[in-house]
């Protein structure tokens, strides 16, 4: 795994609980800074004021809207993304996009592997 230490996670969780629970582990696995959003306006906010080097994406985020079209927005600034999902099926959601997929409740080795496979080769 590359030295996350320098690096800035975008975290788009709508579930405070396991944002916080996400959180702790980004943090665990080495990322410097990681910034928490609780909705998908806050995470715009944060990707358009300051450099984002890695985003993880919760799917669904309630009242039927999603992160697709942001991770579109991200993928297109060359932002390195993983999904979060809770639901079985994430993956017709996520069929337009290479991005690993890591299935709620997650842990330190999901989060780990997901972040090494979008890492890959953007270094």
């Amino acid at each position: 795994m590359p030295d996350l230490s320098t690096k800035t996670v975008l975290y788009l969780e709508d579930e405070i609980l396991i944002g916080l629970d996400g959180e702790l582990i980004l943090k665990d696995i080495g990322f410097g800074t990681v910034l928490l959003c609780h909705s998908l306006e806050a995470a715009q906010a944060y990707a358009d004021s300051q450099p984002v080097d890695f985003a993880l994406l919760d799917i669904n985020l309630g009242d039927g809207r999603t992160s697709l079209s942001f991770a579109h927005h991200l993928l297109e600034r060359d932002v390195p993304i993983a999904f979060a999902s809770g639901y079985n099926r994430s993956e017709d959601l996520t069929a337009d996009f290479t991005a690993p997929v890591v299935v709620k409740p997650f842990s330190t080795v999901t989060i780990r592997n997901a972040v090494t496979k979008a890492l890959e080769g953007t270094d």
